[in-house]
């Protein structure tokens, strides 16, 4: 397992995070995901052999929000 941090621009109250985690955590691969909107920032463990971090910024993508910043 990984884990990695996103920081995420474009979100405007806490259904928007609710959104984005409710969208991670059904790519496969996720094990666990959180988004907070008051830090701006989605944790998330996955397994690397069944995704990668490129596909999870995508996922944030698909629904306009952009991934500002990352963290291992």
């Amino acid at each position: 397992m990984k884990s990695v941090t996103f920081q995420i621009a474009g979100m405007h109250c806490d259904g928007c995070a609710a959104t984005i985690k409710a969208l991670i955590e059904r790519e496969a691969g996720v094990k666990a995901a959180s988004v907070v909107f008051k830090t701006g920032e989605a944790r998330i463990l996955y397994d690397p052999t069944a995704t990668s971090v490129g596909r999870l910024m995508a996922a944030v993508g698909r629904l306009g929000f952009r991934v500002a910043g990352r963290r291992p």
